[in-house]
């Protein structure tokens, strides 16, 4: 099966075969040649190649599309994001703009075609916020167009929705304190594994990835170098129903702020002592073989809260109320921020503390005239 939009495709000799626009005979049918490699990446930087160099987009009778250029904007960001973003804009490319851009010559891309796929989507169900990702990513592809003298945005205008900011479900202190009372009467893996989130702020991707060659227990100290996330198998060929559509990755945290040495409570300290396994294993299994990835974490996650008849919330609402009660202790902005490992202090202050009404309330009552 080919790729979907790209008419690349695995052979059943193994090999990887790319088809492209050679040319067009005299009553303008396509003709087209087509290219062969041993790998899904070497044989796409081919055809790309090939692209280039008949530069399709000044040749008499034949037209640049957007799929053309899209193909040449993935491969220039192949190395230049991590792997995880690189399948996310793969995803929404294939599902959302290819299907309605990938074949429209870059010429009659306007300003209402923009529109009326942003309408489109909304009336798809798509959030706003969505809508603005899938549009961003539109007009980066096109403003790299414009860099390579292919078209020009000057006439082009791009409306991103609205978003309107709906008030985050933070879990209440009387629900955290009920789950940390849970959590504290148990020493495994799991219980000790989410007190961490309560009490460092950590990712679920991160905690996913910890092994206790991570943990200083003479400094004190947990040590984030590594994040474990499910993406898009980018080798995914469809030819064989062992083939995973989806791999798990382990690679480095989110940004390079977010490698950092978090201190953790003593109490916590001597619960994760009396479990300690060989230094490579990962924290949450005991073992090297395995991790237990997030999604199901989120699920063991989701049952811990209805055994403790605690509404439903995601775990990352952990790391909210970890910042939100930072602050309400006093903790300074910047330190808060280099213990989330967030990239600045805005990022922190803006998103992830929120202020409740008794907190506005003690402050109210500080005033005097």
């Amino acid at each position: 099966m080919p790729r979907k939009g790209e008419n690349i495709r695995k052979r059943k000799d193994g090999r990887w075969e790319a088809r492209y626009e050679k040319c067009r005979d005299q009553n303008g049918r396509i003709q087209y040649g087509y290219l062969y490699g041993r790998t899904y990446e070497a044989v796409k930087k081919k055809k790309l190649t090939v692209l280039c160099q008949n530069n399709l987009q000044n040749s008499p009778g034949k037209c640049y599309v957007f799929r053309n250029l899209s193909e040449e904007w993935m491969l220039s960001m192949r190395y230049a994001v991590k792997l995880s973003t690189y399948a996310c804009y793969e995803t929404l490319l294939d599902t959302h703009i290819l299907p309605e851009f990938g074949d429209m010559p870059l010429k009659y891309i306007s300003s209402a075609s923009v529109y009326a796929f942003s309408e489109k989507l909304k009336q798809q169900g798509l959030s706003p916020r969505t809508i603005k990702n899938l549009l961003i990513l539109f007009h980066s592809i096109l403003r790299y167009g414009e860099k390579q003298g292919d078209l020009n945005l000057s006439q082009l205008e791009f409306r991103y929705p609205k978003i309107n900011t709906i008030p985050f479900q933070l879990i209440s202190h009387e629900h955290l304190t009920k789950l940390i009372t849970v959590l504290s009467a148990e020493d495994s893996e799991f219980p000790i594994g989410i007190l961490l989130c309560i009490y460092t702020g950590i990712r679920v991707g991160e905690l996913s990835g910890i092994r206790w060659e991570d943990i200083d227990f003479d400094k004190k100290l947990l040590h984030i170098r590594r994040t474990i996330s499910r993406i898009k198998n980018l080798d995914y060929s469809g030819e064989s129903d062992e083939e995973p559509k989806t791999v798990l990755m382990i690679g480095p945290p989110k940004s390079v702020s977010s490698i950092r040495d978090i201190p953790i409570p003593d109490f916590l300290l001597k619960k994760m002592k009396r479990i300690a396994a060989e230094p490579d294993s990962y924290l949450l299994t005991g073992t090297n073989r395995k991790c237990m990835e997030p999604r199901n974490i989120q699920r063991k996650f989701q049952k811990l809260l209805q055994q403790c008849e605690i509404p439903s919330i995601n775990i990352h609402s952990l790391r909210h109320a970890f910042a939100t009660r930072c602050t309400e202790m006093g903790f300074d902005s910047k330190t808060l921020s280099e213990i989330l490992g967030h990239s600045s202090v805005k990022i922190t202050m803006d998103i992830y503390v929120h202020s409740s009404i008794k907190q506005k309330q003690k402050f109210m009552e500080k005033l005097n005239y």
